[in-house]
C-alpha cells in the first residue's frame, strides 16, 4: 500500500486500553515488556505539535508507542495524512546503520494503524528542556555533530554510486505533506502576511516589518527557498532542533525523523544552530551564553572534521561515490583537498542563512520556542527577542557579515548584550 492511500479501514486512533491490546498482540513486544499486560505502565508524553506519543514500562523493559493522527494534534482543524509514522520508520531504517546508537532502534512499524514503536529513553531528557534549566551535557553538541556528519555523508553521492542514493532519495521524496509544511512555516510565511504568524505585540512589529520588507532579506530567503528544494545533497531528519534531542549523562540521542527528506547538507546544520542561537539569546547569565556558544562551536567542529575524516577515508579506500569520483584526484592530492574545502564552504554558507532562517520563524512564525519563556518580564523577553531577530535579519540581508560558524557564535554572542 502506497504510504499516501486513504486511511485504511482498520485505522483508528487508539486509547491506552488500545495500546496495550496492540503491544500484547506483537509477540516480540511483550516479551520485550515481560509480565502481564494488565501490569504494564502508559504514560502520555506528547509534546510535539503532530502525534500522539506514550512511554509503556513492563517488568523487564520499555518503549515508546508513536501514531499519526488524522490531524496536528495540536489543531485538530488543521487535517493530515497518516504517513508520518511511515516516514519516520523509513528514515530510522536508513539512517541507523549510519549513525548507529545515536538515535533509537526501531522495534515494530504497523501500516494499518500507523503506529512506530521504538526503544524506550525515559531515563533521558529532552535537550531544550534540560538547557532552559541550567543543565550541561558538554559531550551532546559533538554527538549530534558527528549524528549529521554520519548521516548526511553516508547518504550522499560523496559516498556511493547513484543509483544506491537516488533509491534512497526517491522514497523521501514522497515526504511531500511534511515538506510543505517546511517550505510554508520555515522558508515563506515569515517573510509575508499570513495569519499564522504571530509575534510579541507591539514591541515587536517592527523589526517584524522590516524583516518582511527588506528587499535584500526577500531576494536571500528566495534563494534559500530555491537551495532547499532543488539541492538534494543528502538525506536530511528534517527537524533537527533542541527539543530532538534526548541527551542522558552518557548518552545521545537523535528522535523524530518524519520530516525526513532529500536536501542541502546545511539545512540541519542551520536549524539545530539556530536553536542553539535562540537558546543563547534567551540566557539571562553569562555562564548560560558561554555554555551556548561552546555549543555551537563544538557542534560544527564535530560535524565539519567528522564529515571531512569519512570523505578523505573513503577517498584514500578508492571509494566508489559518483561525485567528486577519487579517479578524478588520485594524481591531484592537493586539487581534492580544495575541492573539499569549497564544498564545506558551501556548507557554511547554507547553514548560516538556514539558521538565521530558523531563529526568524521561530520568533515571528507559527511555531515558537520556549527557550523564552524563563524570562519572566515581558519587556525584557522582548528586548532579547528583538536582538535575535535583527541578527536574523542581518545574516540574511548581508552574506558576508559572517563566514565562519565560529564569528557567527562570536556575533551573537556580543549582540546578547
Amino acid at each position: 500500500m502506497s504510504p499516501h492511500s486513504p486511511a485504511p479501514a482498520a485505522y483508528h486512533t487508539l486509547d491506552t486500553d488500545g495500546i496495550r491490546a496492540f503491544l500484547a498482540g506483537v509477540p516480540a513486544l511483550a516479551a520485550r515488556l515481560g509480565g502481564p499486560a494488565a501490569h504494564w505502565r502508559i504514560r502520555e508524553v506528547s509534546d510535539g505539535n503532530l502525534n500522539n506519543v506514550f512511554l509503556i514500562d513492563g517488568p523487564q523493559c520499555g518503549v515508546c508507542f508513536k501514531q499519526s493522527l488524522p490531524h496536528v494534534r495540536v489543531d485538530p482543524a488543521w487535517k493530515m495524512p497518516l504517513d508520518r509514522t511511515f516516514y519516520e520508520a523509513a528514515y530510522l531504517r536508513e539512517i541507523r546503520p549510519c549513525v548507529g546508537a545515536l538515535t533509537t532502534d526501531i522495534l515494530h512499524f504497523d501500516p494499518d494503524l500507523y503506529v512506530l514503536v521504538v526503544e524506550s529513553l525515559d531515563r533521558h531528557v529532552v535537550l531544550r528542556r534540560g538547557l532552559m534549566a541550567g543543565g550541561d551535557w558538554p559531550d551532546a553538541a559533538r554527538a549530534v555533530g558527528e549524528f549529521v556528519a554520519h548521516g548526511t555523508f553516508r547518504t550522499s553521492l560523496l559516498a556511493a554510486p547513484f543509483e544506491e542514493i537516488t533509491r534512497r532519495l526517491d522514497v523521501f521524496s514522497g515526504n511531500r505533506t511534511l515538506t510543505r509544511i517546511t517550505v510554508d512555516l520555515i522558508l515563506t510565511d515569515p517573510y509575508r502576511d499570513h495569519p499564522r504568524n504571530h509575534w510579541i505585540s507591539p514591541e515587536l512589529d517592527s523589526i517584524a516589518a522590516e524583516i518582511r520588507t527588506d528587499p535584500r532579506v526577500r531576494r536571500r530567503v528566495g534563494a534559500m527557498q530555491a537551495r532547499f528544494l532543488t539541492c538534494r545533497q543528502a538525506l536530511l531528519h528534517g527537524d533537527l532542533h533542541t527539543g530532538s534531542i534526548m541527551v542522558s549523562d552518557d548518552d545521545t540521542r537523535v528522535i523524530d525523523g518524519e520530516f525526513a527528506c532529500p536536501g542541502p547538507i546545511g539545512f540541519d546544520c542551520g536549524l539545530f544552530i539556530g536553536n542553539l542561537l535562540l537558546h543563547l539569546f534567551a540566557c539571562r547569565d553569562s555562564g548560560g551564553q558561554d555554555r551556548a556558544v561552546r555549543n555551537i562551536v563544538q557542534f560544527w567542529t564535530s560535524f565539519h572534521d567528522t564529515f571531512l575524516e569519512l570523505w578523505r577515508t573513503s577517498a584514500r579506500q578508492d571509494g566508489n561515490g559518483d561525485a567528486y569520483a577519487t579517479t578524478l584526484f588520485r594524481n591531484d592530492p592537493s586539487g581534492l583537498r580544495q575541492a573539499q574545502a569549497d564544498f564545506m564552504q558551501d556548507v557554511t554558507t547554507d547553514t548560516i542563512a538556514f539558521a538565521a532562517m530558523e531563529v526568524i520563524r521561530r520568533l515571528v512564525g507559527y511555531a515558537h520556542v520556549p527557550d523564552f519563556d524563563t524570562i519572566p518580564d515581558l519587556a525584557a523577553r522582548a528586548g532579547r527577542q528583538g536582538a535575535a531577530l535583527a541578527l536574523g535579519r542581518d545574516l540574511l540581508a548581508d552574506p558576508g557579515l559572517v563566514t565562519s560558524i565560529a564569528d557567527l557564535a562570536s556575533l551573537a554572542r556580543d549582540r546578547t548584550g
